[in-house]
């Protein structure tokens, strides 16, 4: 692509832009930007945006607006026009665009390239996660018998254990994937949950044997798991099967810090939430 000097131009995405964004995928990203953009488009909690320079997108990134909290994602910018500031001005046009009265606190998943535009923008670091692979052939002992399907007499359980591993109030986000979810349940009260639908799939747990019994449920049809370094009980459970510890991320937050509990989550959701 090539793209003479121009002013940029910041707009929200339209459908139609989305087919296009083919040409910004990250040759390392294993999931088709395009299906996650379709979703944040038709989601009445995310604000997408588009920068463009002659008409053509030359970067993209969105919010995703909780209750009082927000994230940002998927701030990529086309490989030919990096050092360039455009990060930066898709960071802070997405910053912008949130009112700070009521989302007091804002949180990325930072990749290497975008970790320096970030702190530029005024994030700071507050934790990583750790990312796992697991090779075929591993011997993932079965899940337990107390893993069990979702039934809507659990849901004010499963939200209030999600409030309390975040510190967010995330129930647009749940609701859209609850019904297809698994608990923990152990006489009677809900000690895990996990969404298999929900991005990489959410595992949540305030009982180290319920969050691992759920990731041994999960990696019956799955070959990674990423979760906070802070989660010593996934961590160890990962290296004594055996899997290779590929990488670590970091999660980034602009504004108030919140209460939470980053050793109940047990698989993230993805970079865009965490």
């Amino acid at each position: 692509m090539r793209i003479k000097n121009s002013t940029l131009n910041i707009q929200p995405i339209r459908i139609s832009d989305i087919d296009s964004l083919v040409k910004l995928q990250p040759p390392d990203w294993k999931e088709d930007i395009r299906q996650h953009f379709n979703y944040y488009y038709s989601s009445v909690f995310c604000d997408p945006i588009k920068i463009t320079m002659d008409d053509n997108i030359v970067g993209v990134g969105t919010t995703l607006k909780h209750r009082n909290s927000a994230w940002l994602a998927h701030i990529i910018v086309h490989p030919e026009f990096r050092n360039r500031g455009i990060g930066k001005s898709i960071t802070n046009a997405l910053l912008r665009s949130l009112d700070k009265r009521k989302y007091k606190t804002v949180y990325l998943i930072a990749t290497e390239l975008g970790y320096p535009v970030y702190l530029k923008s005024g994030f700071e670091p507050e934790s990583e996660y750790a990312h796992f692979e697991f090779e075929s052939g591993l011997n993932i002992p079965v899940a337990s018998p107390f893993v069990i399907p979702y039934e809507d007499k659990y849901k004010s359980e499963i939200l209030k254990l999600d409030r309390d591993t975040t510190g967010e109030f995330r129930e647009v986000i749940l609701n859209g994937c609850i019904r297809s979810s698994f608990v923990f349940l152990v006489n009677g009260k809900v000690n895990g949950a996990y969404f298999p639908q929900l991005g990489d799939g959410l595992i949540i747990a305030d009982d180290p044997s319920a969050g691992i019994e759920l990731m041994k449920f999960r990696l019956q049809s799955e070959s990674d798991a990423a979760f906070p370094v802070d989660n010593k009980a996934a961590y160890e459970f990962c290296c004594n099967i055996g899997s290779i510890h590929i990488k670590n991320s970091k999660r980034m937050r602009s504004g108030n810090a919140r209460i939470l509990h980053p050793e109940y989550l047990f698989n993230r959701i993805g970079g865009q939430l965490g």
